[in-house]
């Protein structure tokens, strides 16, 4: 059966979507928890049910000396992560955010993006991706090749996504960001719906040590990113 694309009316940036009209969009998150080896690095995958859509990644419950180095949507259903563990041999907790439309509602699919980024010695680089038209950033990827790199800017906009990466190493360095971007799909001859976006801003203030902070999005919606 044909398709056709559902319009997508934003006011503002997207970090959280409502169903559109009366259709209920189900979400879940997958979870896994994975050993990481001592003065190593590790790598693996985590999946989404047959039928979801995975949007966003993350990591739940952080290993203590371990840094996140890749995080990266494979496919329409799965994220890679890779850690560098200096440490002794620990755990780690990642997440993936899995949205499937109602039986009789529109089909999520998403578009994903790539960039290779060169980051100077000593310096930073900044990159922006922009989502095709009629489609809404949801998440986003980054694979920091190398020690000395660190993602210090992350920002989703209603057209796409910005980063900002330092390089603390005496030479050029890569690094290949990515960006998730969803549209709505209805069979053809249905009547076009708004998917309505917004974006939602915190401010935390983070204490010396280790902390965690979680946010809700208000009832009624659901977060992409």
């Amino acid at each position: 059966m044909g398709r056709c694309l559902i319009a997508l009316l934003a006011a503002s940036a997207v970090l959280v979507s409502a169903a559109a009209g009366a259709h209920v969009v189900v979400a879940t998150t997958a979870y896994a928890t994975h050993g990481l080896p001592g003065h190593g690095t590790a790598g693996f995958g985590l999946s989404c049910g047959r039928g979801f859509v995975a949007v966003s990644g993350g990591v739940v419950k952080p290993a203590r000396d371990a840094r996140l180095l890749a995080l990266q949507p494979v496919d329409a259903r799965s994220f890679a992560f890779r850690f560098e563990n200096p440490g002794a041999a620990a755990r780690v907790t990642v997440a993936v955010a899995c949205r499937k439309s109602s039986a009789n509602g529109p089909e999520l699919r998403p578009t994903q993006l790539e960039r290779r980024l060169v980051v100077p010695a000593g310096g930073f680089a900044s990159a922006v991706l922009g989502c095709p038209r009629q489609t809404t950033p949801a998440g986003y990827g980054v694979d920091l090749h190398g020690d000395g790199l660190s993602l210090r800017r992350a920002v989703s906009s209603l057209r796409g996504f910005a980063f900002t990466v330092r390089n603390g190493t005496q030479k050029p360095s890569r690094v290949d960001l990515y960006g998730n971007c969803l549209t709505a799909l209805r069979p053809a001859g249905a009547a076009a719906e708004a998917l309505r976006v917004e974006i939602t801003s915190f401010t935390d203030l983070v204490r010396p040590g280790s902390r965690s902070v979680r946010h809700v999005c208000r009832k009624g919606w659901l977060s992409l990113g």
